[in-house]
């Protein structure tokens, strides 16, 4: 159950991080006019920075070659491609600059209209990304737009908390499904095409490294530092891919603000300061004969033990009741779902994103057509007819129903889940999911049903081949295996329990 839980929480998060980051193109271009026109005024604003923050820095050091080459493609390659490769641009910007934030601010709480200001840009630009491949279903370049689209929520990963990385390589790995399909189509044709998916992945892979080795838990936010909603709109000193500019002579510059607290760099030496935590238990209690000197000596009048009436102005929680730290604030009311759809698109049917709908029939198939169905909760899916392959990935408490598949019913990712056969497939392939159960007709008894990493799985099958479809036998899949070694070989068998 818990494992179902995690599941349901990790695909709401990915609807968190998709829609958070579908907004992000609007506001870097209106954050790149209010960097301009502070350049312009004659004293700085009292927020702005002088310097880019380390973090920001190893941000830019990370992803800008990738980002660089990506840019240079995009524009070659024109169209639309080149639309959504400027708001590309604009949401890294926007993620950049909630890194900046960051290390100048304290953590804002996540339910508050500070958070959802700050994040308000990358909302928009992503949803501006995703409208673009809309708009263009019918475009020879809809793969490298929808590419794309689907990779570019990994921006969000700062609201994931505390496995931001595993996130980016979620969003990433959703681009390559199209990735693909751009690299199979132009391979032979224009390498051009090739590189520009191998670069626009490659951000992600490097913005991934500099998740893990900055902030493997989650952003790191400044506690000593001022209020979010002061820096909110300064933008940082430079953008992505961009040219950096030299700053033309001219008067003194502005005194800047107090500077925030030290970031302290690896490569930078360290300072003498008073040790905290482990450290400093440990310098007590090396200071030797002297630890007990800060100490002072208790009257026996003031003892509980020896004075029972001290006991009730006692105000410390009572034992066995532990508090522990407080629960973080979840940003529940800036969580926007992505809209469910059933769509034909070239040869592959996409259901995604349905919950509680159980009236869900894909009619009109045909033999080359495939079935994708995504991130479904408590609905079924009925497909009438023959249908070359079917995929369920990451559905929870969903019912799978079909005619029949000429290659494989893939089960992918998923928890509490029923399939039913109604007529044949030749092979049921089940990886990391529980708590399955399998119907096959009388007619798909020659079925080869494929199982990893997945428990409670059951098949239901006709008690005979004569027998009534209605009339089921429930026989469990394997979970225990036994492995000897004989003759210098492995040889596996499946562990019987009788009684």
């Amino acid at each position: 159950m818990s494992e179902f839980h995690s599941l349901a929480n990790l695909i709401k998060r990915l609807e968190v991080a998709t829609t958070r980051l579908e907004d992000l193109a609007m506001s870097s271009s209106s954050a790149s006019a209010v960097a301009a026109s502070s350049n312009n005024q004659t004293s700085a604003p009292p927020t702005a920075t002088s310097s880019t923050p380390v973090a920001v820095q190893k941000h830019d050091d990370a992803i800008n070659p990738s980002l660089e080459q990506y840019k240079k493609l995009s524009q070659e390659i024109g169209g639309a491609v080149a639309q959504q490769s400027t708001l590309v641009l604009e949401a890294i910007q926007a993620e950049r600059d909630i890194i900046r934030i960051s290390t100048l601010a304290q953590k804002p709480d996540m339910s508050s209209p500070v958070f959802a200001k700050i994040i308000t840009p990358i909302q928009q630009t992503l949803t501006s990304i995703v409208e673009i491949k809309d708009k263009h279903r019918g475009d020879p370049l809809f793969n490298h737009l929808s590419t794309v689209a689907e990779a570019i929520p990994a921006l969000g990963w700062f609201t994931f908390e505390p496995t931001p990385v595993p996130i980016i390589r979620e969003m990433k790995d959703a681009g390559q499904f199209y990735a693909n399909r751009v690299v199979k189509e132009y391979k032979e044709k224009d390498s051009k095409h090739v590189e520009w998916v191998q670069s626009y992945l490659a951000i992600f892979d490097r913005l991934g490294e500099y998740v893990k080795e900055n902030y493997p838990t989650g952003l790191i936010w400044n506690g000593k530092g001022g209020k979010a909603e002061d820096y909110i709109g300064n933008t940082s000193s430079s953008n992505p891919s961009s040219t950096p500019t030299t700053t033309t002579a001219g008067g003194p510059p502005v005194p800047p603000p107090p500077p925030p607290p030290m970031i302290i760099d690896e490569n930078e030496s360290s300072v003498e300061s008073k040790p905290t935590g482990a450290a400093a238990v440990f310098a007590e209690i090396n200071r030797g004969e002297n630890v007990t000197s800060g100490l002072r000596k208790v009257d026996k009048s003031q003892m509980t033990h020896k004075n029972p009436a001290l006991r009730g102005n006692d105000n410390s929680p009572p034992l066995g009741k532990k508090q522990g730290p407080p629960t973080p604030n979840k940003p529940n009311k800036y969580i926007l779902k992505k809209p469910a759809k059933t769509t034909l698109e070239a040869n592959k049917w996409v259901v995604e994103n349905h919950e509680g709908n159980n009236e869900i029939i894909i009619e009109d198939t045909a033999i080359n057509q495939a079935v994708y169905i995504y991130g479904c909760k408590n609905s079924t899916i009925r497909i009438k007819g023959k249908v070359n392959a079917v995929t369920m990935d990451s559905c929870v408490k969903c019912g799978l129903a079909l005619d029949s598949v000429v290659s494989t019913v893939d089960i992918v990712n998923c928890r509490s889940f029923g399939l039913q056969i109604f007529h044949v497939t030749p092979t049921i392939a089940v990886d990391k999911s529980d708590g399955g159960e399998i119907y096959v007709s009388k007619d798909c008894l020659g079925v080869e049903i494929l199982s990893a990493k997945s428990s409670s799985l059951n098949v239901y099958m006709p008690e005979s081949p004569d027998a009534d479809d209605s009339d089921f036998k429930e026989v469990p899949v394997p979970e225990q295996f036994k492995t000897t070694i004989v003759n210098g070989k492995l040889v596996t068998s499946t562990v019987e329990h009788t009684g």
